[in-house]
């Protein structure tokens, strides 16, 4: 065989594996799942104009997952929450979900490029008038609110 058509083949064979490799490595986690965990202040209101409401949380990566626990008037409760497409602006939302109700919430950076979250929240099974709602406030830099 020439040269040329050997060294074509050769490039090919090699380009190919290296396709190959790369398409089996598993996929990195959306940048989501770095981002939002961490400790957070939330402050919320009840659907169909329901009390409002303020607690803590902390938000952990875990199982290809995030776990949001919320404390709120000294009662702990727990959600899972993955990185979703929202069907409406195709934006990516994270979608946590609890027994009983589910949230919406959109991720942006704050001015020290810690998360902050904005959510709709919803209880299962009702047509609310209108959906609850949360806003979450990373305090990694507050004084007086130190993380281990």
């Amino acid at each position: 065989m020439p040269l040329l058509p050997r060294l074509v083949t050769t490039l090919l064979g090699v380009l190919l594996g290296s396709l190959a490799a790369h398409a089996a490595q598993a996929p990195e986690p959306h940048i989501y799942y770095s981002l939002v965990p961490g400790h957070y202040l939330f402050i919320g209101k009840e659907p169909d104009g329901g009390p409002t409401y303020s607690g803590t949380a902390v938000i952990r990566f875990e199982n290809q997952a995030l776990t949001l626990v919320k404390t709120l008037n000294g009662q702990t409760t727990t959600a899972i929450g993955k990185v979703e497409r929202a069907v409406m602006g195709e934006a990516e939302v994270l979608r946590f979900s609890w027994p009983g109700h589910s949230s919406t919430c959109l991720v942006r950076g704050d001015l020290d490029n810690y998360s902050r979250l904005t959510c709709y929240w919803i209880k299962a099974g009702i047509e609310h008038l209108e959906p609850g709602l949360e806003a979450y406030f990373p305090t990694e830099t507050w004084p007086g609110h130190q993380h281990e």
